[in-house]
């Protein structure tokens, strides 16, 4: 059982989280962070094969969101503030972001069936729903249309010919070919994958979905105690600490993911004291 495991259990029997278990939590998010963005620079610019090669770049997304997680967290070590903003928002999009981004990233390193080339499929429903997204965009514009339009065509005519898709379902061909899926499998699959309760999944999604948009939930129960207002309060705490304590646990599955892939880069893994840049000064490397 990782860090952030235990000590979400611990705030399962505790109740209410104090200061205190947020610092904690604070912490364990501080040192997934760190860990992933050294692993991420030292493994990166390598390649093993087409879906981990693509499953590098989802990883570095997710650095991404961890980063902006970690700088936006109130107390956070990342940022001089003369105050803290307490409110769920500052941290759910990002939260959102890296549980959507584990499910694609486990999907792209998992193993697959090369007899039926799978991989190869796997690459080309990427670089579809990628073409589709972006004719989609620039509908109005004759020269970039004409180019998206062949590109999909060719990529369409190359899916149709790999025997894995040949296999599927006649209504998951018709879906992957309107370049509406980015992926075969679809979320329940994935959320299987990496071992969530799919009940646990959604409710996380739609709780910090509500809280990146400024939907009913974000906004109807807004109270005179201080939740919403940005000043410290135990409903914003308490969501707060979880989200991070699910962020790093996340965080920790993927850079093992990564370490497994790349294990050379292993070293790299020395909790907050791990070194990478741009970041805070005691994080960044000697020269």
């Amino acid at each position: 059982m990782g860090r952030s495991e235990t000590l979400a259990q611990r705030l399962v029997e505790k109740g209410q989280p104090t200061r205190e278990d947020y610092q904690a939590a604070l912490e364990c998010l501080d040192e997934a962070v760190c860990e992933a963005l050294a692993v991420g620079q030292a493994q990166a610019g390598r390649m093993a094969g087409p879906c981990v090669g693509y499953a590098t770049y989802v990883f570095a997304r997710m650095c991404s969101h961890a980063t902006a997680a970690i700088r936006a967290a109130p107390l956070s070590r990342w940022v001089e503030s003369d105050h803290e903003e307490w409110g769920f928002h500052v941290l759910a999009c990002h939260a959102r972001a890296l549980l959507e981004g584990n499910l694609y990233f486990h999907y792209l390193m998992s193993p697959a069936d090369e007899d039926r080339e799978e991989g190869r499929a796997r690459i080309t429903l990427l670089q579809l729903n990628d073409c589709c997204s972006r004719l989609k965009m620039f509908a109005d514009d004759p020269a970039q249309r004409q180019g998206f339009e062949g590109q999909r065509d060719e990529l369409v005519a190359r899916l149709k010919t790999i025997p894995f898709f040949q296999q599927l379902a006649q209504p998951v061909q018709a879906q992957c070919l309107s370049g509406k899926k980015a992926w075969f499998m679809d979320r329940a699959q994935l959320v299987e994958m990496v071992r969530m309760e799919k009940g646990e999944f959604d409710v996380l999604w739609d709780l910090w979905s509500q809280h990146s948009h400024i939907h009913p939930i974000s906004f109807y129960r807004m109270e005179a105690n201080g939740r919403g207002s940005g000043l410290e309060n135990d409903a914003d705490r308490s969501y707060l600490t979880t989200a991070m304590l699910i962020c790093a646990g996340i965080l920790e599955a993927a850079t093992d993911k990564v370490v497994e892939v790349f294990p050379d880069v292993a070293a790299v893994r020395q909790g907050l004291n791990s070194k990478f840049s741009p970041g805070p000064k005691s994080n960044q490397p000697q020269l």
